[in-house]
């Protein structure tokens, strides 16, 4: 026996309160992920299909897809370990934990939102 006793798994209301408006938050990061993604691919597309129309092939820009894939994964990638690292901790703890979560995926992913629109040529 492990002279540390380990805590048990009680899942009470607040927590489920915490887990359900973290991962409302989150699916709307990846619903806005995934109007990027959609987005910047067709605007890409149709860029490319006027240059070439026009003769400048030369201009044409790649999709950034492993940038824009990686913005869709950060919001599920970011519930999955905050629900790991605080599934045996209090409910404030949980908390502290749920919103770290909020504030590292934003910011990942505005800083990929903005990578993406300095990298592409559309239109300059």
């Amino acid at each position: 026996m492990s002279a540390v006793a380990e805590r048990p798994r009680t899942v009470t209301t607040g927590k489920l309160v915490v887990w359900v408006v973290a991962a409302l938050c989150l699916a709307y990061v990846t619903w806005q992920a995934v109007g990027n993604l959609v987005g910047v691919s067709q605007s890409v597309a149709a860029f490319n299909e006027f240059v070439r129309k026009n003769g400048g092939t030369g201009l044409e820009t790649a999709t950034p897809w492993p940038v824009l894939v990686l913005d869709v994964l950060i919001a599920p990638a970011g519930f999955v370990v905050a629900w790991f690292v605080s599934r045996r901790m209090d409910l404030v703890r949980t908390v502290v934990v749920f919103v770290a979560a909020l504030c590292a995926v934003s910011a990942l992913w505005f800083t990929l939102l903005q990578y993406v629109s300095s990298t592409l040529r559309i239109g300059s």
